[in-house]
């Protein structure tokens, strides 16, 4: 379960999410500047499912980090059986013993699946544009770019994919469909556009029809296409005459249209915003009669949709894949569910073992005595509004909306909350030292609380403190606060009971993490990039160096002249800061969520990226 080329996992249930994505394959890795040297060793705790191929007893998924083969078998008790690393995957359709992904911007990949256990990635291909989605014929693999339009490749030789054909689009290609020798593709607020593709070579346009909403996705059956037309619902085209389709009907779902599948005489709706997914009957193809609409956990975010053998698969990229029997579409019953967390957003380590929270995920505890091999040890259950974790001994400090939960953690597998102790405002970071926790509180400000009891913790000090407080730190009998509307502020904490403000600086941009090194903090200054303050005397704080770079500074950690920040918009980024008054880039690690922290423990960077978790070896200089 590393970042190499290849691997396999077994069966996860934990807490009653199914499979939690204990390790992951890839590079991880786009061409870096030398110096850094930050490498992958493993990815858990995969969220944003996007599509699935179904085939026999296994569903293979595109989620945003890549694949993920699971076995079917027991529909009740679908099973990961493996999954690689990819850097992205927002479609998948399946041809043989080959996969075939539309990878956001990594483009086309192609992986052989023959041993489901042991996918290997086969070939790719980079692409101008965004990969949304993919259609295979043969050898020819159509995609559908975004900005790029539709392009068309040659796979006859898999390891070396070859374009040939490409075609511009009006508006952002979004989805493709095949139906005889033409390509139909989704180009959102353009419509869709029919193209005659039996010569790959020289893909010509027959002709276009503006659907009057945002077309995403598309499917085709006979002379009908059936186009996901976001906010406006499902739209039923008549391409009889591909050169002039028309507009058969439209009509309304049940919330916003972004998927659509077809099979038999049913059609199934994935709908986003608390949608779920809605039925049709289409016994009569150009006229879709309403069935029944569906809806299986609290977001109802159906990103994509499959049907297969009178079940439906919703993918939903919050919460998994749920497995639905429509036999009876007017009494719809729940089969199974692959689960995934919804987002993963906060990680602390103590000695071999990480802990890992997010929304919809639990606290995930893994061994990571082999870190390219992280092992699941155990879990609380869900919860909601995580912002903050923290570990120390026995237990486990976590902020939640308007609570501090405490959490026993001394029995692993088990892990159960011993209280949840309101605190005023919105609880964002949390420290724990001793016998004290230290928390940031939107609109609220800062709290001592005293946790020498657990069953029975009491605030002792406050310090009030206006707007979003993101960062905190401590360092001896200071701390450090980042507040995205006030600035980057030094607290005196020597009596808990007491917290005084010693100074404050206003940055440039949005400060969100410090970190100190001797008299230096260095700050992440949100669209500003890294921020080098020197702190000595907290009365007079003074600039002493900054880094820019395009994206937007959310983390940060220092290892020795090394400081490492978590880039919202791109990974994490390495800066050499021996010369504190002019950091000099290093390295990138990218990565294809929104890394909103970073952690340095016993030589490891552990990087919550949202939508999953990194362990990385960070490079030296």
């Amino acid at each position: 379960m590393t970042c190499a080329k290849k691997t396999a996992a077994g069966l996860l249930v934990v807490a009653g999410l199914t499979a939690l994505f204990s390790g992951a394959a890839g590079s991880g890795k786009e061409s870096p500047p030398k110096g850094g040297g930050i490498e992958c060793l493993s990815t858990i705790l995969w969220s944003k499912a996007y599509d699935i191929a179904i085939e026999g007893n296994y569903a293979y998924g595109a989620f945003l980090n890549g694949l993920v083969i699971i076995d079917i078998t027991s529909k009740s008790a679908p099973a990961e059986v493996s999954r690689l690393y990819l850097g992205g995957g927002f479609d998948i359709e399946k041809q043989g013993a080959l996969a075939f992904l539309a990878a956001g911007r990594q483009g086309l990949k192609i992986v052989d699946v023959s041993a489901p256990k042991n996918p290997v990635l086969k070939g790719a291909a980079e692409t101008p544009g965004i990969a949304r989605a993919v259609a295979v014929r043969g050898a020819q693999v159509f995609l559908a770019d975004g900005a790029s339009g539709l392009l068309i490749f040659d796979a006859s030789n898999p390891a070396a994919p070859r374009l040939v054909g490409s075609l511009e689009t009006e508006g952002e290609a979004e989805g493709v469909t095949l139906q005889g020798n033409n390509a139909i593709v989704s180009v959102g607020d353009a419509g869709i556009l029919v193209a005659d593709v039996s010569n790959p070579a020289a893909p010509k346009k027959l002709g276009a029809l503006n659907t009057q909403g945002k077309a995403r996705q598309v499917a085709a059956a006979g002379t009908v296409a059936y186009v996901a037309n976001g906010a406006a619902g499902l739209a039923v085209l008549d391409i009889g005459d591909p050169a002039a389709p028309k507009l058969a009907a439209a009509l309304t779902t049940s919330s916003y249209a972004n998927s659509v599948a077809v099979r038999g005489g049913v059609l199934a709706v994935g709908t986003l915003y608390d949608g779920g997914y809605h039925l049709f009957d289409i016994t009569k193809p150009a006229a879709p009669v309403s069935l029944n609409i569906g809806k299986y956990t609290m977001y109802n975010e159906a990103w994509g949709v499959a049907l297969e053998d009178g079940l439906a698969y919703i993918i939903d990229y919050f919460a998994g894949i749920h497995i639905i029997n429509i036999a009876d579409p007017k009494n719809l019953r729940s089969v199974g569910r692959f689960g995934t967390p919804s987002s993963i957003v906060a990680a602390a380590v103590q000695g071999q073992n990480l802990y890992a929270i997010g929304e919809l995920s639990g606290l995930q505890v893994f061994d990571i005595s082999d870190p390219a091999r992280p092992r699941n040890i155990g879990a609380s259950g869900i919860s909601r509004g995580i912002q903050g974790l923290d570990v120390q001994g026995n237990y486990a400090y976590e902020t939640e909306r308007r609570v501090l939960n405490i959490l026993d953690i001394s029995s692993l597998p088990t892990v159960r909350i011993v209280k949840s102790y309101p605190l005023p405002g919105v609880p964002r970071a949390v420290v724990a030292r001793g016998q004290y926790a230290y928390v940031t509180s939107d609109h609220s400000g800062f709290h001592v609380v005293d946790i020498s009891s657990p069953q029975a913790p009491k605030i002792v000090g406050s310090l009030e403190m206006p707007g979003f407080a993101y960062g905190l730190t401590l360092e001896k009998d200071r701390a450090y606060i980042c507040s995205s509307d006030t600035g980057f502020h030094v607290l005196d904490i020597s009596d808990p009971a007491g917290p005084k403000l010693l100074g404050s600086f206003r940055t440039a941009g949005e400060p969100r993490a410090a970190a100190c090194k001797g008299n230096l903090v260095l700050v992440a200054d949100g669209p500003e990039g890294l921020l080098v303050l020197d702190a000595g005397d907290p009365r007079h704080i003074k600039a002493a160096g900054k880094a820019a770079f395009e994206g937007y500074a959310d983390g940060v950690v220092v290892d020795g002249n090394i400081a490492y920040v978590s880039d919202e918009t791109t990974g994490v980024r390495a800066f050499d800061i021996s010369d504190p008054a002019a950091p000099k880039a290093l390295d990138v690690f990218r990565t294809p969520g929104e890394p909103s922290t970073v952690l340095l423990a016993g030589g490891l960077l552990i990087l919550p990226d949202s939508f999953s978790l990194f362990i990385l070896r960070p490079g030296r200089s």
